[in-house]
């Protein structure tokens, strides 16, 4: 019922904004998973942020930087026509105060991963992630799933964390193996909630429902 709200359905591998091609949109996931993405020069990439469902993505992307925002999964989402300051003069104010309380968690997400990336040792940082995932898919920072289903390759985890796809795979053996989490066949499971939250430092503050 907004005006210029359009459902759209993103196909899994789809490339839903590029980067340095400028293109203004907030997505209203209502299913499937979408990663931001930072291409750099020597061919490698980082994984900023992910969108998952019942959140709002903003895209922005101007003609000379920006992240590729890609479909992880097959991704449906209602789309609006950005950029975020036009919708204030266009959208009841409920609509509004939610599309800037959705901009100001993604840069507490953002803030956190960098820090994450820069200060924290590989397995606490990897039990942070898996936490704060956990989090936004159970819609709850006070309460933890024992488990939840996670579309993320190996490779996509890697490039989130800033490790290599090996180190991964040895963090991931010593999380498991410390009966703390584990991650196979695209499921999640978190076997000991306070140790996990231990072994991350892990402060939920940061995360609204």
């Amino acid at each position: 019922m907004l005006p210029g709200a359009v459902r759209r359905l993103y196909p899994a591998n789809t490339t839903i904004a590029r980067e340095h091609q400028a293109r203004s949109l907030i997505l209203v996931v209502t299913a499937g998973w979408a990663a931001f993405v930072k291409a750099l020069p020597n061919g490698s990439r980082v994984i900023v942020d992910f969108a998952l469902p019942r959140e709002i993505a903003l895209i922005e992307v101007s003609g000379e930087g920006g992240e590729t925002v890609t479909a992880l999964s097959d991704v449906t989402a209602i789309e609006l026509i950005g950029p975020v300051h036009t919708c204030l003069s266009r959208y009841p104010q409920a609509i509004c105060e939610t599309i800037l309380q959705a901009e100001a968690r993604r840069y507490s997400r953002v803030t956190e991963h960098l820090a994450g990336v820069s200060r924290r040792g590989p397995v606490q940082r990897t039990a942070h992630f898996l936490l704060e995932l956990a989090c936004r898919v159970h819609r709850s920072a006070t309460t933890y799933p024992d488990r939840f289903e996670c579309p993320l390759t190996q490779a996509e985890l890697a490039d989130a964390l800033g490790l290599s796809a090996v180190h991964v795979s040895r963090v991931l053996k010593d999380l498991r193996e410390s009966r703390l989490a584990s991650f196979r066949n695209g499921v999640v499971e978190l076997h000991d909630h306070a140790g996990l939250i231990k072994t991350a430092g892990f402060d939920p503050s940061y995360i609204s429902n």
